[in-house]
């Protein structure tokens, strides 16, 4: 079994450097926002919770409470560009979508607007929709 693979996405602490950048963004603007219950794979940050899958566990990138009334829970994927065709997203992706229907909480992605290959937000719409994964809102920073 190929033991990067399966420890992708669990770290307490993100793998990659333009995922940790595209967390701290949307941490920050989520602090600005009131969002609370703040959880972040970021350092000073409390991880969020692992999720339990049958065939991986992962812990998302980002989970808070939206300032609305309803304090609705947020579950947030961070995707660097070189990462949106990435085979290894798939079991991530289809997990985190279940866990927010699950738990009645949002899934949000951030992407960078541009990758090499295009628009992020775009490619990254292509690519859940062949999951037939439905985000609440996919963030192009």
């Amino acid at each position: 079994m190929d033991t990067e693979a399966t420890k992708f996405g669990i770290d307490a602490v993100a793998e990659t450097e333009q995922r940790r950048q595209l967390l701290w963004l949307m941490a920050e603007y989520f602090k600005v926002l009131g969002y609370t219950d703040l959880k972040a794979r970021l350092p000073g940050y409390m991880a969020p919770v692992m999720l339990s899958g049958t065939l991986e566990d992962h812990r998302p990138d980002l989970t808070c409470r939206q300032s609305n009334g309803a304090r609705t829970p947020m579950l947030l994927e961070a995707v660097p560009g070189e990462e949106i065709e990435d085979a290894r997203m798939e079991h991530r992706w289809t997990l985190l979508s279940s866990a927010a229907k699950l738990y009645g909480a949002e899934l949000h992605f951030v992407v960078p607007k541009w990758t090499a290959d295009g628009p992020g937000d775009r490619l990254l719409r292509r690519r859940l929709e062949r999951l037939e994964i439905a985000p609440q809102r996919i963030w192009a920073v």
